[in-house]
């Protein structure tokens, strides 16, 4: 019985540091955001509300990118790295922790809204039944 109460109160300490941890100002080590960052994830954030913009995912490189050829805008997204390239210029600028999340989160996000787009899309243009995909089949 006294076994149980110990680690009861054990559980709730480790959970009360838990919520001071994320909550505290004093263990937060957000880094200012310099005017570059604010820029590029702002052009990050229009380009993949534009709907002339392009997604595509790299899985082995852990690489996503950002196309919009009618703007003629290339954004190549890897961890806090974000190349910007155009015809005529190419910037590398690196986000701190908290604003890469943010941009990926917004990416994974839109790249899965068009993914449900997409199969919805397909399957409200199925007209064959399984019974009937079978009688094709056994002819």
């Amino acid at each position: 019985m006294f076994r149980n109460w110990v680690r009861y109160k054990l559980k709730r300490v480790k959970v009360f540091f838990i919520k001071i941890e994320r909550s505290h100002s004093l263990f937060k080590t957000d880094e200012p955001i310099s005017e570059y960052e604010k820029t590029c994830a702002s052009i990050c954030r229009r380009l993949m509300n534009d709907k002339y913009s392009k997604f595509s995912i790299a899985p082995l490189s852990d690489k996503k990118y950002i196309v919009n050829e009618n703007l003629g805008i290339f954004v190549v997204l890897q961890e806090t790295n974000v190349e910007i390239t155009n015809h005529v210029y190419h910037y590398e600028v690196k986000f701190n922790q908290r604003t890469a999340k943010r941009i990926h989160t917004l990416f994974d996000n839109k790249t899965e809204k068009i993914r449900l787009d997409y199969e919805s899309q397909i399957k409200s243009q199925i007209s064959n039944s399984l019974q009937g995909i079978l009688k094709k089949v056994s002819k």
